[in-house]
Formats: C-alpha cells, sequence, structure tokens
C-alpha cells in the first residue's frame, strides 16, 4: 500500500501542475547558451541532429562538425524514445556494448575495450560524466551511478580514447550528461507519471518533476528536478522464498542555479544526489532450468549513493573564454553476497557463506580553461586540472558454523584446542580493509589551424602525472590457513606519468561532405592489487592504446539524408585483465590486443514528421599475441593468440522508424525500433557467452497542448536474452527486462 501511495501521490503532483499560478508557456524551453540551436528548416519540429550546438569536446560545436565519432542524444530525442537510464540509449549507439547488470554495476564498453562485461577490478575503459564531473573511480570501482535522464540538455557519446580532454578512465571513450540549464526568462515546469507492468513480474512506475523559477529576470535563475522510480522485480529466490526480489528504486534530483551578474560573467552552482537501491541482485542461475530463478541463502542487497557539488564560473574575455570548475563528489556502497557455492566444497561445507561489504569514493576536482573565440584562423583550447580521491572499502565474509568447527577440528588443522571464538568470533571468516588515494595533475591543450575553408589541422595532448597508493588489511582464519598468520597489512604507491597525444585533418569541400583522419591516445591508471596472498601479483601497470580511424559525414537530398562512416583500428597493449585466484579478483597485465571495426549510421526524413533512423556496427576484436601470465606452471590458464574480447559482439544493429501526425487533431506520435546484438564472450577466461537476441519496442502518443499520454510496449516478443554472464559458480545471467507494458502521462506548462 505504501508503494501505490508513493505512485498516488507523485501523478497527483505531475497533475497538480497545470494548477499552477503563471502564464502558460509553450512546451520547448529555448535552449541554453552551451547548447543552443540553429534556425530550423521549415519542414523540421525540432533542430535537426546537424544543427545541434553540444560542448562535448569542452567548447561549443556542432555535432556534425567534430572530427570525430559523436552520437549525441537531445533531451526530446531521449523523452521519445522513453529513455530512464544508459539500458535505454547506449544499446541504439553504434560501437557502444552496455552489459547490463545491477544498476549501478553495469559496464559500459566502446569498440570493444573492456577485458571483463562486469565490474573492473581496478579503474573502468570508459569515463562517465556530468558536466564534465567524472563518475567513475581511480582506482577499484565502487560502481557508476546510472543517472536518471530526466531533463537533461542531452547525452554526448564520444567514441574513441578522450584522453586529450577527459584524462584517464577515458580509454575506450566517454559519456557526458549534460544537464538543462536554467531559463532565465520564463517559468517552466514539467510532470510526468508512468505505470508499467512486467510479464511475469512485479508493477513498476515513476513520477518525475521540474520546476524552473527566474528569479530575477534575464539575470537569476534555478531549476529543479526530482525524480522517484521503481523498476518492478521479475526474479524470483527459491532461497528466501521471496518473488520479483530484483526490484530498484531510484530517487534524488538536482538543483542548477545559473547567475549572469553581466552580459559577459556565467556562474552556475550545480547539486545533484541520487540513490539507487537494489533488494537483491536480478541475475538468473544457469542450472535452474533457464528459469527467471535463483537459490540464494540471503538477499544480495546492493545500495549506491552519489552526490555532487559544483561551482563554474565562465568570463568572457577579448580573446575567448575562461571557465573554472571546482567539484566535490562522493560516493557510497554498501551490499551483501552469498559465497556459499563457491567457498562452501574448500571450508569443509559450512553454509551459508555471506559476504557483506561498504565502501565510499569521495574527493576533488579543479580545472581551469580558456578557449579562443571560433572563427578565427586558429582556434585553441588550454587548461590544468586537479584530481584528489580518497577510497575505503570494507569487506566481511561469514561462515555459519566455523567457530564450533574449529573447537572440534582445529588440532587436525594445527590449531590449538577451544581457539574457535577466538580466532573466528561470531563465525568470521575474514575482515578485510582496502584504503586507497590516488591524485592526478594534468595540463592539455588542442589547436586547430584552418589552412583554407576546406583543410583544418588539429593537433592536441595532455601531459600528466598520477600517483596511487593501495593499501590493505586483511585478519581471520581464512588468512591464517593461506599465509601462516592472522594478520595481513600491505601498502604499496605507484607513480605513472606521460602524454598522450592527438591528431587530426579534416577536408571540408563543401557544406554537405566532412572526411577526416584521426589519431589518438588513452590510457589508464595502474595500481596494486587489494589482496597480494593466493600468488597475485603486487601491483600492476598502466595500459594505454592507439586509436586510428577514418571517418566521412555526408548531408544529402537537401539534408534530408544523413550519412556517417567510420572505420577504425585500435592497438591496445599492456593490457589490466581481471582475474580471480582462490576467490580474489586482481588485475594482471595480460599483452596485447587489436581491434578492428566499421560504424555506419543513416538518418532518413524524407517527409515532415517521418524519421528513419539506422546504425550498424561490426566489430573484430582479440588479443594480439598469446599471454600465458606463469609459463612455469602448466596448469596456469593460457590465453592465445586470437582470444575474442569479452563483450566484443561483432555485429550491433539499431533501427528505429517514428512519424508525428503534424496538423492532426491530438498530434498523434507512433514509434518502432529494433536492437540487435550478436553473441559474444562474456570474460577472457570464460566459457560462457551473452547477447545473440533481439528486442522490438513500440510507442503511440498524443499530445493535447499541457499534457500528453503514451501508451509503451517494450521487449514484444518477450525474449530471454543474457546481456551480462558471470562464470562463477553457479553461472549467473542478467537478462533483459521481460515484456514490459505501461502508460505514462506528461504536464508541462
Amino acid at each position: 500500500m505504501m508503494r501505490l501511495s508513493r505512485f498516488g501521490f507523485l501523478m497527483v503532483s505531475a497533475a497538480t501542475l497545470t494548477l499552477l499560478p503563471g502564464q502558460a508557456y509553450a512546451q520547448t524551453a529555448s535552449a541554453p547558451a552551451e547548447t543552443e540551436n540553429a534556425a530550423k528548416p521549415d519542414d523540421q519540429d525540432v533542430a535537426p541532429p546537424e544543427d545541434i550546438v553540444v560542448v562535448a569536446t569542452k567548447r561549443p560545436e556542432a555535432v556534425r562538425d567534430i572530427s570525430g565519432s559523436v552520437t549525441v542524444q537531445t533531451g526530446e530525442q531521449l523523452e521519445k524514445l522513453g529513455a530512464d537510464s544508459m539500458e535505454d540509449y547506449l544499446t541504439r549507439t553504434p560501437g557502444v556494448v552496455f552489459n547490463a547488470s545491477t544498476p549501478g554495476q553495469g559496464n559500459v564498453t566502446i569498440r570493444g575495450v573492456s577485458t571483463t562485461t562486469g565490474s573492473e577490478a581496478g579503474q573502468a575503459t570508459t569515463g562517465i560524466f556530468i558536466n564534465e564531473v567524472p563518475l567513475t573511480d581511480p582506482a577499484f570501482s565502487l560502481g557508476t551511478p546510472d543517472i536518471d535522464t530526466f531533463d537533461v540538455d542531452n547525452v554526448a557519446i564520444l567514441r574513441g580514447p578522450q584522453g586529450t580532454l577527459f584524462g584517464s578512465s577515458s580509454l575506450g571513450g566517454a559519456v557526458n550528461y549534460q544537464a538543462a540549464k536554467p531559463d532565465l526568462d520564463r517559468w517552466e515546469a514539467h510532470g510526468q507519471a508512468t505505470l508499467r507492468d512486467t510479464h511475469g513480474g512485479a508493477m513498476g512506475g515513476a513520477g518525475k518533476i521540474m520546476l524552473n523559477a527566474p528569479v530575477v529576470d534575464g539575470k537569476l535563475g534555478i531549476r529543479g528536478v526530482f525524480v522517484y522510480r521503481e523498476d518492478g522485480g521479475f526474479i524470483d529466490n527459491i532461497g528466501t522464498d521471496k518473488t520479483n526480489v530484483n526490484q530498484t528504486v531510484t530517487k534524488g534530483g538536482r538543483i542548477l542555479v545559473t547567475w549572469k551578474p553581466t552580459d559577459t560573467t556565467d556562474l552556475n552552482y550545480l547539486y545533484l544526489e541520487q540513490h539507487q537501491d537494489t533488494d537483491d541482485d536480478g541475475y538468473r542461475q544457469a542450472d535452474l532450468d533457464g528459469g527467471l530463478l535463483k537459490n540464494t541463502a540471503l538477499s544480495e542487497f546492493f545500495k549506491l549513493k552519489t552526490r555532487i557539488h559544483q561551482l563554474r564560473v565562465d568570463q568572457d574575455l577579448p580573446i575567448g573564454t575562461l571557465t573554472a570548475t571546482a567539484t566535490r563528489h562522493k560516493k557510497s556502497r554498501s551490499f551483501a553476497s552469498d559465497y556459499s557455492v563457491a567457498l562452501s566444497p574448500a571450508l569443509f561445507g559450512l553454509a551459508p557463506i555471506a559476504n557483506f561489504g561498504d565502501g565510499t569514493s569521495k574527493g576533488d576536482t579543479f580545472e581551469i580553461r580558456l578557449a579562443s573565440a571560433p572563427g578565427g584562423k586558429f582556434d585553441y583550447l588550454i587548461g590544468a586540472m586537479y584530481d584528489e580521491t580518497k577510497m575505503k572499502q570494507g569487506q566481511e565474509i561469514i561462515a555459519v558454523g566455523l567457530a564450533d568447527f574449529l573447537d572440534v577440528f582445529g588440532p587436525f588443522l594445527g590449531l590449538d584446542p577451544n581457539m574457535g571464538q577466538l580466532l573466528a568470533p561470531n563465525d568470521l571468516l575474514v575482515n578485510a580493509q582496502f584504503p586507497a588515494k590516488a591524485r592526478e595533475v594534468a595540463l592539455f591543450g588542442e589547436g586547430s589551424y584552418h589552412f583554407s575553408d576546406q583543410w583544418k589541422l588539429t593537433l592536441g595532448g595532455r601531459l600528466f602525472e598520477q600517483r596511487l597508493t593501495n593499501s590493505s588489511d586483511a585478519f581471520g582464519t581464512y588468512v591464517l590457513l593461506t599465509e601462516g598468520t592472522y594478520t595481513l597489512s600491505t601498502s604499496d604507491t605507484r607513480k605513472f606519468n606521460g602524454f598522450s597525444p592527438k591528431a587530426s585533418v579534416t577536408w571540408t569541400p563543401n557544406d554537405d561532405l566532412m572526411v577526416y583522419a584521426l589519431a589518438s591516445k588513452g590510457y589508464r591508471f595502474g595500481g596494486a592489487n587489494l589482496i597480494t596472498f593466493a600468488n597475485v601479483p603486487k601491483s600492476f601497470d598502466s595500459d594505454s592504446l592507439w586509436n586510428y580511424e577514418l571517418g566521412a559525414r555526408a548531408d544529402l537530398w537537401d539534408r534530408k539524408l544523413l550519412l556517417d562512416l567510420t572505420g577504425f583500428y585500435v592497438d591496445w597493449t599492456d593490457i589490466q585483465l581481471r582475474r580471480q585466484a582462490s576467490g580474489v579478483n586482481f588485475v594482471d597485465n595480460a599483452g596485447d590486443a587489436r581491434i578492428f571495426g566499421l560504424e555506419a549510421s543513416a538518418t532518413l526524413r524524407p517527409t515532415r514528421g517521418l524519421n528513419l533512423t539506422s546504425n550498424v556496427t561490426y566489430l573484430d576484436a582479440e588479443l594480439s599475441k598469446t599471454f600465458d601470465p606463469d609459463p612455469s606452471n602448466p596448469t596456469d590458464t593460457v590465453f592465445p593468440k586470437g582470444t575474442r574480447l569479452p563483450g566484443a559482439a561483432k555485429w550491433q544493429i539499431s533501427n528505429t522508424i517514428s512519424y508525428d501526425f503534424v496538423d492532426t487533431k491530438f498530434n498523434p506520435s507512433i514509434l518502432l525500433s529494433h536492437r540487435y546484438i550478436s553473441s559474444s564472450p562474456s570474460q577472457l577466461e570464460a566459457s560462457t557467452s551473452q547477447g545473440g537476441y533481439s528486442l522490438f519496442d513500440a510507442r503511440v502518443g498524443v499530445d493535447l497542448g499541457k499534457v500528453g499520454a503514451t501508451l509503451f510496449a517494450e521487449n514484444i516478443s518477450d525474449k530471454r536474452g543474457v546481456s551480462t554472464s558471470v562464470d562463477s559458480p553457479p553461472v549467473q545471467e542478467y537478462v533483459v527486462r521481460p515484456r514490459t507494458v505501461g502508460v505514462t502521462f506528461d504536464v508541462k506548462i
């Protein structure tokens, strides 16, 4: 009843927005200066993609003028798709695979640059940002918040390494959310309420509200967003005797304040907070007859909280725009896992065995940069950044009955009698703490010289220095039995420095064609492994890659047909491979890989209101030489040359057709979409696979002016496609949400 009343309250809140006093304004707000759209052709309802201006390259630039692979989804496009999370839009982006698992733990892989489809043991290969604030961690990953896309201005997906402008972690690419800024001239409000029902699962829904207030016309404005979303569960846990256990609640919001004291000064403050709470990890066990079932002794909950404060000032100068940002970011998580199947056989059948963990990541990021005014013979951007982040992670593993077992059988293990309660209080198997401190300092820049109206040369680079200190303090019976001592402490500090270059040549023979050649380098933090027993190496090196690509963009038939074609080759060296020994995750440098790929996109707008979009990606990603981590051990895993990288699906296709019945009563609209991903290995050293399925969605809507309604059906064919597979006993498979139908109501004033 409580959940239903929340839904009711949120839906009423959305509906009552129509009763707010004040004048009713147009539904689409005028875009902020950073993303202001150019004039629209007479036959277009919204600005076409070639006219959208974004700051994905840290300066205002039209999307189709960027010499690189960039896909931008505007807030309006995301709303048409019904997108809430990464799974809704990244899976429609060429070259990008989203390995969905527990919300906040999903893995984003761009161009096959990944060695796992789960969480990296070190730094992630794809950088996730909001307003350029990093959401990924510099050391071990606590999780990546999946920011709800309600009222974002746009989400830009940059494919290929972005080390020059975004730094470490953006090895394969970067995803940057741009939150909508306050409109300083008019009041706005937007409320949205959704109810959805999943086949064989639980009901879910969402309530979302945005309010925009010009406190001082043209000078000071505030924009607030609040989101509450329940994604109903569809996995049953026969071990806890609970149904639909994988419910996730996402709640939070953001406040943005803009102050323009003068025409040349723009000050902005962003506050964001989001909580994602999952009741029980939503995988199914492959050994349970292929149903949507799991069997654990406890609920494997996962909770992730994110909080951001950012101050930003943009000052127009005669030579360009000076931008300075100061950001405080914090994440915290807690979780539980059932280790019974994995550890019980080695612990004389003791069960259940529970793993409880928590962790925090908090730090400060500062950046200052100067971007030249556009339109000159020479354009440039220069800047400096500093980031310091402190992290800690704790873990307790409890084996029920361990103390009594040691009292009885301890002497046979070389222990004194009656030592169970001393060695294993409360059945504690091991307690481990992993503090870490990371620092990164960098100078970066990029300059473009226009030889003529047709030819442009761009050179850039990032000079960086990194320092990472990892420590571990572990105690308990597990340490005693494996190391001969009850406590174990380690600490290691690694320093890295280098230069990450970028160069491109662009040829624009006319307004309808652009061809570019690009070479860019990306890098990632090295570090120390959290635990170094069980033959685990003490540390691992930084890895890097070179990306070479040739791309072309063409606007044909008076911009009714847009074509994009990109071919690329990636040379990846000293790969950081996530491995496991005696149940311990660690990182090892695993040789080299090479990746070939082709990305193609087409958008056709033959008549007013009709849009057809198709994206196709072909990928060939594999190790370029054999990796043998321990040649002296014939039983150790050997990864032969030609081994495919995990999650590197050879084919990925998405198609969307939408039609708006313009100049028709109620303005009806229809959208049909299709997504396909071919099968791929789930881990480099695993025998399981994922992918190999198609999804079909449909949406039908009407617009009554201030109020709109949309009916939708997702995964119409009710596929049980595996998005992520984990090869640990038992094999865990995260499947796409079963067929879901629902309705969304929108109120805009």
